[in-house]
């Protein structure tokens, strides 16, 4: 990204998180795209963590029907018991948000609300093996899920929820649209909508 759009992209974060302490992660390993990574902590508004990929939008995608958008960035929250201050924590959820944001790029293919992918994982011990793309419907507005950054450029701003094999299953027999209603349910159900390395009763 540009300095300028790069910017853009940090102050709509900052106003729409109601913080501005977010540090930022560079890339370790040559991708094709130089996707930096903002780390917002807990706060008040939003009692989690919030990483936002900057940089997976210099990625024009493919058009389709039934889009949202062609210019892309990911946001995974994280419960504010996760010390993403360990590395080693924080270099996993890490890693797990820049395959997601990576996999439009390097499959030269397209990918919107609703969408959900698998892999494989070197740890067999490690749980989770899927993510569900969907909009970040915790936050207080729909405006915070576009960010204009040039004439020609509005990025939206999609969530990701990692998903074990049990959830997986439950994705592909209930379909995206009543699995998007079990992570953000209308009536006072527990909502779904954070990634835990290790599946939890929070989850």
């Amino acid at each position: 990204m540009k300095n300028k759009e790069m910017e853009k992209f940090i102050n709509h974060c900052d106003f729409y998180f109601e913080q501005s302490d977010c540090t930022v992660l560079h890339p370790v390993i040559d991708t094709g795209l130089h996707i930096d990574v903002l780390v917002y902590k807990p706060n008040t508004k939003y009692p989690f963590w919030k990483l936002v990929t900057m940089g997976a939008s210099d990625y024009k995608m493919p058009a389709i029907q039934n889009t949202v958008g062609l210019y892309n960035e990911y946001m995974m929250f994280v419960d504010s018991d996760i010390d993403l201050s360990d590395k080693e924590v924080l270099n996993w959820y890490h890693n797990k948000l820049l395959l997601v944001s990576t996999f439009a790029y390097c499959n030269k293919t397209h990918i919107t609300y609703g969408h959900s992918f698998e892999w494989k994982n070197e740890d067999l011990c490690d749980e989770m093996i899927a993510a569900f793309i969907e909009l970040p419907q915790i936050l207080e507005t729909t405006a915070a899920l576009r960010c204009k950054v040039s004439l020609l450029k509005t990025i939206t701003c999609l969530q990701v929820v990692l998903l074990n094999q049990q959830e997986l299953n439950k994705l592909l027999e209930i379909g995206p649209q009543e699995f998007s209603e079990f992570l953000y349910p209308e009536d006072d159900s527990k909502p779904h909508f954070l990634s835990e390395q290790h599946r939890s009763d929070k989850f």
